[in-house]
């Protein structure tokens, strides 16, 4: 007869190696997961750490090209922002690249929460003097996936229907002369049918 004890260690031995096995295995594909999460943190923060200094020589080239004119405070109002960044079809996010600054901070701009400084009024400034071109040509450099989409070209349908507009306007205008001469012919025989009845009646 087997003994029961020495049996019942055995299969306790062998139950706690099948479970340091299963818990092994986690640790090994936590420490798989912590260390990717690791790499993408390292990532993020060299990215992050980058961004001030590509905003800021963003901000630094649009100064180059045209600086404010000396001995003259440049001038700043929501609505001029709003309106330039309308003018070139720009996202808040690509005009906050040029500036040296982030999308938020444009957009607390825009609604009036904020007012730039000094420093941004002036590259601000610079930036509205620029040609089309130009800044389109920040953008491409700086944000290129912030570039505005190209103008859709006008269907040939609509456009034949725009050039055929006058036409149909002479068109009209041509008709309706005679239409009038038609209905004031028309009224005329019947006020002489009416006047003709009474007539007719005292015969």
């Amino acid at each position: 007869m087997p003994d029961f004890k020495s049996t019942f260690q055995d299969e306790v031995r062998r139950l706690a190696r099948k479970e340091l096995k299963a818990l092994e295995a986690k640790i090994n594909e936590q420490k798989k997961t912590i260390s990717t999460l690791t790499k993408r943190i390292n990532e993020l923060e060299k990215k992050q750490a980058a961004a001030p200094a590509v905003a800021k020589s963003a901000a630094e080239s649009v100064q180059a090209v045209a600086p404010a004119a000396e001995g003259r405070k440049a001038r700043f109002s929501p609505k001029s922002l709003v309106k330039f960044r309308k003018k070139y079809a720009l996202s808040q996010k690509a005009l906050a690249v040029l500036l040296g600054v982030t999308p938020f901070t444009v957009s607390h701009w825009e609604i009036g929460k904020n007012r730039p400084r000094a420093n941004q009024i002036e590259a601000f400034s610079a930036l509205a003097k620029l040609g089309k071109r130009k800044v389109l040509a920040l953008v491409a450099e700086k944000a290129p996936s912030e570039l505005p989409a190209p103008k859709k070209a006008a269907p040939k349908k609509a456009k034949a229907a725009k050039k055929a507009e006058p036409a149909k306007k002479a068109e009209k205008k041509a008709v309706a002369p005679a239409k009038r001469g038609r209905k004031a012919k028309a009224g005329n025989a019947v006020k002489a049918a009416k006047a003709a009845a009474p007539a007719e009646k005292k015969a």
